[in-house]
Formats: structure tokens, sequence, C-alpha cells
């Protein structure tokens, strides 16, 4: 049986993804379109959204008339409303995460979620580069540091973000409890602000955009045509479905505010539970947006604090002037920063030279608070609802998020919600909202040649697909390097009723540069937002200088031909120049399938194809050993084999190697292969991994 995921979480701070792709180009056939009753009816159904209920969670702060928090209230000592309505309080908890000897007190909660994992402290920095001076942005820097040194906690999830007219919010790291990601995405920050005339020093440092327009693909090179999926019957060239889409260009970004840049934020953090602490180090957005002759601005500017308030996104702001007593004085006079953390329940620090005592206040507004949980009706309307909590003890202040919205079905979100959604299914880890499949996808580098050196391959279950994505589909393909620049990008789209087997196998080649890179395939229907989503890492190794080289081989099982799914990009760069898989891995494509999912137990034959390159001649004496690597145990077991057909071709030589298994446990297995010249000497190693389980067709 298939394995399901959550879909929408808590990375959705993601705010424009880079690979804006339009339909068809005009006069171009496309063979996977639908007809316009099916669309419309299959758009009808998927709009009868069932009413659910579920929990919703809020977080509390409750401060005594001294100003200090109050930690021994109970249950019953809240009152909640949701549009003035009373609602029964069904979970609670309490973190004081402050107080060592105070620990998180439990109640009963429903089994299919964890309150605590969901509910734990998130913060967002924000370093305005617009304005800010050298001195600054430094001085920010130096403020984050004193933060992650003194006052983090393990669970803490952090975000790491700089503004600019010119681009906008630009994301350095996402919402992440590794908080040694963060310190190092702080040091390669530029301590170097934006130029008034426009000139942005750091504009090419490879970063995700976060503005508030779409923008075409800034991973796709210039002049790119499109992309184009070629399925074939048995892994030849031979053409029996051809899909094309053409890519957009995009428009160039243009000038943004920062207020606009937070209301657009504004709308992917009200999907994640519990409270977003924003930390803007800024100078202030300039007095003329709380001002009567600038309606236009302080309109947005009202806008957005409200739209950050019902996130239940508190901003506390902090004043970067580090100059002068009247430099800071004049800052101070807009009052922008102080009425936009009066706006969002935040604070704001007139002074960034007291970095200590920031931290402190900051710790101190946010480690001292309650859970309280209700249900509320799934209603897909996306209306506003008004929160009001209160206690009843007298003289006691609250501080809970003003509201929430409701969601919004699918085809209804904004384009830039869309692209949240995308990035979710590619780098989410903690599950909000909805579901997704998960089917196997690997990554293998085989060659090193700057055009194309690794291939992609999935395997896809159709009828799981049709059931549970729909038979109309985008099909994309995302490869991340470790900063999360998107290096390689694809799409089109798939109608899967004309896949007439059961499974079929994509693959797709890329132009990786040595490095290591993630790689998603997501298949996502644009009318509902349910998707499969298949995932891999890879490690693109540096050139050798000299000598055997091998590349991981690609395992292989007997099976019938099967269907291969080519998605392909066009286009004259280096990484558009696509290589069949036949050529790749030259294995009897009618007899043998990949191994892309999972071993069945008690398989007794593997076979592989082996790459090997280097020095030597075609009649160069390999001598080849292999043996399987248990990774739970680190048992070694011998692995018997025979090559079957030795290849010659582009400089490589290709094994078609058979393997005998013993009767292998459940678990994770990797095959490594020991090549030796006999003349040379040289030698080169490598590996594949796989998972040996006992159904076949489950999903790694």
């Amino acid at each position: 049986m298939p394995v399901y995921f959550s879909v929408f979480q808590k990375r959705i701070i993601f705010l424009l993804f880079l690979i804006g792709l339009s339909p068809l180009p005009p006069g171009l056939p496309d063979p996977t379109a639908l007809p316009a009753q099916s669309k419309t009816q299959a758009a009808q159904e998927s709009l009868q959204h069932e009413v659910t209920v579920t929990l919703k969670l809020i977080q509390v702060y409750v401060a005594d008339p001294k100003g200090e928090p109050v930690r021994d209230l109970e249950k019953s000592d809240f009152r909640l409303y949701d549009n003035d309505k009373p609602q029964i309080i069904t979970d609670f908890e309490k973190h004081f995460l402050s107080v060592s000897e105070l620990k998180l007190k439990d109640a009963k909660l429903p089994p299919a979620r964890d309150v605590a994992s969901l509910m734990n402290r998130k913060f967002l920095f924000i370093l305005d580069y617009e304005s800010n001076d050298f001195e600054g942005i430094g001085k920010s820097k130096k403020a984050v540091f004193q933060f992650l040194d003194t006052q983090v906690q393990p669970g803490d999830e952090i975000a790491l973000f700089s503004f600019s007219r010119m681009r906008g919010l630009v994301l350095y790291e996402y919402l992440t409890s590794d908080h040694q990601k963060i310190r190092t995405a702080i040091k390669k920050v530029l301590d170097i602000p934006v130029d008034r005339k426009g000139w942005d020093p750091w504009a090419d440092l490879g970063h995700s955009i976060l503005g508030p327009e779409t923008l075409g693909p800034a991973s796709a090179p210039k002049g790119d045509p499109g992309l184009q999926a070629i399925v074939t019957a048995d892994g030849s060239s031979k053409q029996t479905i051809t899909i094309s889409s053409s890519a957009s260009q995009g428009r160039p970004p243009g000038e943004r505010s920062l207020a606009s840049c937070l209301n657009e934020l504004s709308k992917a953090l009200r999907h994640i539970p519990g409270q977003k602490n924003i930390v803007l180090f800024s100078r202030g957005f300039g007095g003329r947006v709380l001002s009567k002759p600038r309606e236009i601005e302080s309109k947005a500017f009202q806008a957005m604090g409200k739209a950050l308030a019902s996130a239940n996104s508190p901003v506390f702001s902090v004043n970067t002037t580090a100059g002068s007593v009247e430099q800071r004085a004049k800052v101070l006079g807009d009052g922008t920063l102080e009425q936009l953390s009066k706006l969002t329940g935040g604070k704001y620090f007139h002074d960034i030279n007291h970095d200590s005592k920031i931290a402190e206040d900051i710790q101190s507004a946010t480690s001292n608070y309650y859970v309280l949980g209700y249900s509320i009706a799934s209603n897909w309307d996306g209306k506003f609802h008004d929160i009001r909590v209160d206690v009843k003890r007298p003289g006691y202040r609250v501080y809970a998020q003003r509201g929430y919205f409701n969601l919004l079905p699918f085809n209804q979100l904004s384009p830039i919600e869309k692209h949240l959604h995308l990035l979710d299914l590619a780098l989410g880890e903690k599950a909000y909202f909805e579901q997704h499949l998960n089917f196997p996808l690997i990554a293998l580098p085989f060659s090193d040649s700057r055009e194309s050196n690794t291939v992609l391959i999935s395997e896809i279950p159709v009828q799981g697909i049709r059931e549970f994505v729909g038979d109309n589909a985008e099909f994309i393909i995302l490869v991340f390097d470790p900063s999360r620049t998107i290096v390689d990008s694809r799409k089109t789209e798939i109608d899967w009723r004309a896949i007439g087997q059961e499974t079929i196998r994509h693959y797709s080649t890329l132009a990786l540069a040595p490095g290591r890179y993630d790689c998603r395939v997501i298949i996502r229907n644009m009318v509902n937002g349910r998707a499969a989503v298949g995932a891999c890492s890879v490690a693109f190794p540096e050139k050798a200088a000299a000598g055997l080289k091998l590349y991981p081989p690609l395992l292989l099982v007997t099976g019938p031909g099967s269907q291969y799914l080519h998605i392909a990009r066009q286009g004259k760069d280096p990484a558009s120049k696509s290589v069949s898989l036949s050529r790749i891995y030259p294995y009897p494509a009618k007899q043998y399938v990949p191994l892309v999912g999972v071993l069945e137990s008690g398989t007794s034959t593997l076979y592989a194809e082996l790459r090997c390159a280097g020095e030597g001649s075609p009649d160069a004496e390999i001598q080849l050993s292999a043996w399987l690597a248990a990774e739970e145990s680190g048992l070694k077991i011998s692995m018997p084999f025979h090559i079957i057909d030795r290849v010659r071709g582009d400089d490589v030589d290709i094994f078609f190697l058979e393997f005998e298994i013993p009767n292998l446990k459940p678990g994770r297995y990797s095959l490594r292969i020991l090549a030796e010249d006999e003349a040379t000497k040289s030698t080169s190693r490598t590996e594949s991994r796989f998972i040996v389980d006992n159904a076949r067709a489950d999903p790694l």
C-alpha cells in the first residue's frame, strides 16, 4: 500500500517560487488536454469539500498587573470566543521554557496530533538592507548571534531573511531547528546595504526571492523555449506520446516595499499554527506611511500590521540607527517601527546597541505561554474569524492572536500561495494540512560530462496517481543545491489516462556541478492541490585526476517492459542536452526494469549496470569484486556474481552484472563494488543503496 504524508507544511514562508510557467504556446496541439466537459465536471467535483471538524490551536501569553508572566493558570481559568461565540476548550498545555523546573503539562490529545511539536517557538529574523547602513547591518547580525548564543531553545525554529526594494524578501534559511544552519547563513550575509541608486550588490547570490509578484524562473536559462516529455515503450528513442509546455520568462522584479512584502508573507504565516515571532532590524518605514497626505502608503502599512496580527505574527522591531542620540531621535520620530510592534502585539526596541537586553526581552515575551485547543468546522470559504481570550482572574492582561482565516479551496488560492504550497511539498518536514502520496525516486551520477552527467529515475504508480491526485496533473522536477537555490526546474502536464500500464518509470538527465543536491519530482492537481512527491538526494563527486572511476550502479530486477516518461529540458544550454536512458544503461529493457522502490524479500537474483571510466584500453583487464553491507548492523555479506555482458561506449566500459542474493532480512543495504585495472593497479569503489521489505509495491 502507498505511504501518505501531509502536505501544507511549516516552510510556507517561501513566498515566490522560481519556475513561473505558462500553458502551451498558441497553435500547438495538446495531446494531454481533457475535454472541456470533463474539465468542468472535475473542477465542480473538486469543490465539493466535506465539512470536517479539526483542532484549532491558540497560543496565549498572560501577564499579571506588574507585567510578569503568569504560570499557574489552568484550563478552567480561560474563556475563549470565536466570532463572539463561547468555545469549549478541549486541549490545554503550559509552555514555560525559561523556567527549568517547570515541565510541559500535557492534556489528553487526539492520537493523530502532536500539539507540543506543532506549537514550538518560531522566529523569523529579517535584516532590512533598504533602510539601513553598514554599521546597522553589522550590529543586526551581532544581535541575532546574541539571541542564538544566550536565549535560543533546542526546539526553536528559526528563519533568516533580508529585504531590499529591488529584490523583495530574500530567504537565506527557512524555519529550521538546526541552529548551526542559521549561524552559517548569517556569516554568509554581506554587510553591504543597498545603494540608493538601485545597485543591489548581493542580488546574484542565488537565494530564493520572496516578494509580492510572481516572477519568472530565475533558475531557467535565458531563452529557454520550454520543456518536453516523451513516453517511450522500452527506453528507446521511439516516441509514443509527446507533451510540451512553454516556460514563461517572467517580468523584471521592479521595486517592492517592505510593507507589501510583509503583507504577502502574512498570508503564508497564517497557515502555520502558533505564534510566529518576527524580529525586524530596520531604521523605519518612513514617517510618510503614517501621514494623511500619503493615504495609499498609510493604508498599506495599516493593512500589513493587521494582516500580521491576524496571522499571530508579532513584530519585535529593532531600530538599527547606530549613531548619536540625535540621529536615533530623528529616526524615532517617524514612529513606524513602534507603531508596527503595537499593531501586531510585539515590542519596539529603540537602540540596537543593547543587544543583550533585546535578546532577554524577546525571550521573556515568547517563552511563557499557554496553548488552548478547541474544535472548529473546516469551512473552505476563506472567511476571517475573530478570536477573543480572557481569564477569570481580575487585573490580568491576555495576549493572543486576534483571529484566523478559514482555508480556501486550492484553485482559489493566489499564485503566490500555490507556489508556497509547491515548495512545501518539496521541502516540508512537519505536516499541518492535507496529505500527499509518496513514490520512490533515485539519482545516479553516470558521467563527468558538463552537458549531462546525472540521471533521475522514479517509479510512479499510475493507478495510485489517478485515484489520489487525478487524471490530469502537472509534472514538476526541482533540484536544490545546499543553499536551497533551485539549479534545475522543469514542468509539463500529463493526462494519466493516456498511460496504459499500472506502473510507469520517469527519467530525466541533469547537468550538475560537484556538490550535494536534493531532488524532487512533484505531480500535482491544479484544481484541488492533491499531490504525489518523489524525493532523494545525490552527491556529485569532484572529477578524479587520473585512474579508474566507477559510477554508482543502476540496480535492476526482472520484469515486463515498462513505459518510460522522459522529461527533458529544451534549449541551447549544456543542461538541455539530454541523453536517452538506453544509451546510458543499455540493458535489455523488455526483460529488466530499474529497482527504484523496494526489493521484495526473498528475491534471489539482482542485476546491475555498472559504468567504469578512466585509463586503459577497451581490452584492459578490469577485476571486479562486490559485497553487501547491512546499514543497521554493519554486517558484510558476500555477493557472488558473474558478468553477463561488457559494452564499450563513450570512453566508458559498461558491465551488465548478475548477483546471487542470499535470503536477506528486511532493512537497508548497500551494494558495494570495487574495480581494479590489473595493468595500472588503479582502483575505484562505488555503491548503490536499496531497501529490502516484504511488500515489493511499497514505496520508499
